[in-house]
């Protein structure tokens, strides 16, 4: 068995377990709340969105995998959406979220050692073959924005964003693994 197909059956098998399904609720939440309060737009345009909503989704990846990775992003998009839509509701938002979670929870979920260069790996993923293409993609689909115009803005905002992120999944996962390790031992 592969190791993808590992860390998808391993991460399906941890919702069997009510702890863990309150952990993956909690971070739903904390998810929908951060991304409702915690974002702004920078001065570059207002389409390249600032958050950390994605702090929630990376630590329920780290724990629980892709599997719940996914869940927290997509359904955190969706219940964002239903308690205050901007616009009309668009699956390739949920999409990103969905994306992110899976790719937080294939790099991070049980990372045997190397987590800051899994980390960044998983960052620059994100950013780079999620956020600018496809980001740029449903901007051009919804409001029919310059593609190539949006791509660029959102790169200079994924640069600036990177080793902001970077740094505070690896803070936040570094205080989560030692939680982990004194609950455990």
């Amino acid at each position: 068995m592969n190791c993808l197909t590992q860390k998808f059956r391993s991460s399906a098998q941890e919702l069997s377990s009510v702890k863990n399904i309150s952990i993956c609720a909690m971070m739903l939440a904390l998810r929908v709340v951060i991304g409702y309060f915690a974002n702004f737009s920078l001065a570059i345009t207002p389409n390249a969105k600032v958050g950390f909503a994605f702090l929630p989704v990376a630590i329920a990846s780290m724990l629980l995998g892709p599997v719940c990775g996914m869940i927290v992003g997509g359904l955190g998009d969706i219940i964002s959406f239903m308690l205050a839509p901007m616009g009309g509701y668009f699956f390739g938002w949920t999409l990103n979220g969905m994306l992110a979670g899976l790719l937080y929870g294939l790099f991070l979920y049980k990372a045997d050692g190397k987590l800051l260069l899994k980390l960044i790996i998983c960052e620059i993923l994100i950013n780079f073959a999620v956020e600018v293409p496809l980001g740029s993609l449903w901007l051009y689909i919804q409001y029919n924005k310059a593609f190539w115009v949006m791509a660029g803005t959102r790169a200079i905002k994924c640069l600036i964003a990177l080793p902001i992120e970077t740094a505070l999944v690896y803070f936040f996962a570094k205080v989560v693994l030692r939680r982990i390790i004194k609950i455990k031992g």
